[in-house]
């Protein structure tokens, strides 16, 4: 299997592993459950958050969607702002970890993150633009 293809095939891989995590995150947008009155800047301030998140998200995977399918006409400067769009999404992901000590609420979560980041980041790394 040619290097593009089994780049891209890591790629859609990846972002379909992940779907499940950004649909969480679309879905607690509007779920009253994530409204918190104690919040200084107010009870939707963390509705705020994931909407913002879920925006943020739609970009990077644009970005990544834009360089997948410029397929073997990418350039240098394509890759990598695939490479920074996926990387954005990959580090957002992990984030909680550092800033919380929770690197995922269970394991199905971090089965998401694990299989999204792997796929993703191999799928970046196979489509890299060979130097000339």
């Amino acid at each position: 299997m040619k290097r593009e293809t089994l780049g891209a095939a890591a790629i859609v891989a990846g972002l379909a592993a992940a779907a499940p995590s950004v649909w969480q995150t679309v879905t607690h947008i509007t779920d009253p459950s994530y409204r918190a009155p104690e919040v200084r800047h107010g009870e939707g301030h963390v509705q705020y958050h994931m909407a913002r998140e879920a925006l943020i998200t739609a970009g990077a995977f644009g970005a990544v969607g834009t360089g997948l399918a410029a397929g073997r006409d990418r350039s240098p400067a394509l890759w990598r702002a695939m490479a920074c769009a996926a990387g954005g999404f990959v580090a957002a992901m992990w984030s909680g970890g550092p800033a919380t000590g929770v690197w995922a609420p269970n394991r199905k979560a971090l089965a998401i993150h694990v299989a999204s980041t792997s796929a993703l980041s191999a799928g970046i790394a196979l489509l890299r633009p060979r130097r000339r």
